[in-house]
């Protein structure tokens, strides 16, 4: 009698463990917000590279525009510093206007990216620009020097779902105009480069794939994702996002920036 006491206790616990272990493993989607809960959203992030801390800091900020139904979205980076000093007080801006529908979903306008920083005690700027003129199926390439617009291609676009820009599309992942954001699920969002219609490729990792990662908490959802290498400057294109419980972007890394490494951004309150 004792043996099958010891037996069923034992099954139990087992039982136990693997309904927690299954728990842990499968947690819920990440929660889709509303365009009122992301709008007026300002995001502070420090950033490091490799032994160096802080060497940078990033704001990632979405707020309304004068005209009704018109966001926009802008991303900056500026070192601090040191590496302030040795690269020319450098700036990296990342702007876009944007429309919400009603089809539930925001559509890219115009996105630009601009470098500023100082060489031989002068400014310098370059940058590009990608205007979506929706209804005309087509998409606007421009490239800037020192503040001056050179126009460029002009790309046709197919029929089907429209293609966003990085800024767009990481807010409508957070709409949930995407699906849901369970471990596993792979994600294509079509965007626009220089090169044409590409896609963002979109991994929600599971358990053991994010387990090598340990700059991210076992807590909340991390999303690998792949875009081309142009929009940071990578060798691979790669980078990690990581949100927490409230479905805040609280972490991240972009791989092999070209000439870095690299780099890992965080809020102050979730610093290693």
């Amino acid at each position: 009698m004792r043996q099958v006491v010891r037996t069923v206790l034992l099954g139990l616990c087992l039982l136990t463990s693997l309904s927690t272990t299954g728990q842990a493993a499968v947690p819920a989607s990440l929660p889709p917000l509303g365009l009122d809960q992301l709008v007026g959203e300002h995001l502070v992030y420090a950033i490091d590279f490799m032994v160096f801390k802080r060497i940078a800091a990033g704001e990632l900020t979405l707020r309304p525009t004068d005209e009704a139904g018109i966001y926009e979205a802008e991303l900056i980076g500026r070192t601090l510093g040191v590496a302030a000093w040795l690269t020319g007080d450098r700036t990296q801006h990342y702007r876009t206007r944007m429309r919400w529908d009603e089809d539930g979903r925001l559509h890219s306008l115009v996105h630009e990216s601009q470098i500023d920083k100082r060489k031989r005690g002068e400014w310098r700027h370059s940058g590009k620009r990608f205007t979506f003129a929706a209804d005309h199926r087509q998409v606007i390439q421009e490239k800037s020097k020192d503040g001056v617009f050179i126009p460029g291609k002009v790309f046709e676009l197919p029929a089907g779902e429209p293609p966003a820009d990085i800024l767009t599309a990481f807010y409508n992942l957070r709409l949930g105009v995407y699906g849901e954001i369970v471990p596993g699920r792979k994600i294509l969002i079509p965007t626009f480069t220089s090169k044409g219609l590409r896609e963002i490729v979109v991994d929600v990792l599971t358990v053991a794939e994010r387990a090598p990662y340990r700059f991210f908490p076992n807590s909340g959802w991390l999303l690998r994702c792949r875009i081309d290498p142009e929009v940071f400057g990578t060798s691979r294109g790669e980078l990690f996002i990581w949100f927490d419980e409230a479905g805040v972007p609280a972490r991240g890394i972009i791989e092999d920036v070209i000439g870095l490494g690299d780099v890992r951004g965080y809020q102050e309150e979730t610093a290693p």
